[in-house]
Formats: structure tokens, C-alpha cells, sequence
């Protein structure tokens, strides 16, 4: 059967893929526990995509709340390491 599958989350991507509908490409970082559990198999690891790059949107205001400042300084060290382009 022909078709395509469309998906307006990331858990509905993965559990199409779960299901065997076919192939997903995701980040490692969501699908870690499922290749471990060997729930996913990554297939054509030479060829994988570029990182994309994360944005934070926040309102626009001249006097930023320090906890609004905190957690993005805390967001981007926790995230940086998993986006690196190594």
C-alpha cells in the first residue's frame, strides 16, 4: 500500500515508526533509549543530517526578568553539548 504518514508531534512520529510504517529521521537524543532497547535500528549512519539550530521566543522587553535570563543561560548549557557539530 502507497501513501504517506503526517504527524503534527514527535510521538506520533516515533510510534508510526514503532509501528512499521517506515523510516523517521529524528535526533539522536529522543530515540537514545529506543536504539538502546533495540526498539529502532539507525540505518545509513554515514548519512545523517545536519544539526538545526534551536531557538528560545520569549516576550520582547527592555528590562528582562533575571529568572527569564537564568533559564536561558541554564538552557543553553544543557543543551550545547547535544548540539554540537561533531
Amino acid at each position: 500500500m502507497q501513501g504517506t504518514v503526517t504527524a503534527n508531534n514527535s510521538d506520533a512520529y516515533q510510534a508510526a515508526c514503532l509501528a512499521g510504517l517506515g523510516l523517521i529521521q529524528v535526533p539522536a537524543l529522543g530515540v537514545r533509549r529506543l536504539v538502546a532497547l533495540g526498539e529502532l535500528v539507525e540505518v545509513l549512519p554515514e548519512h545523517t543530517g545536519k544539526p538545526m539550530p534551536v531557538s528560545l521566543l520569549y516576550a520582547n522587553r527592555r528590562n528582562l526578568a533575571k529568572r527569564v535570563q537564568a533559564l536561558m543561560e541554564w538552557l543553553a548549557q544543557v543543551l550545547e553539548p547535544h548540539l554540537r557539530d561533531d
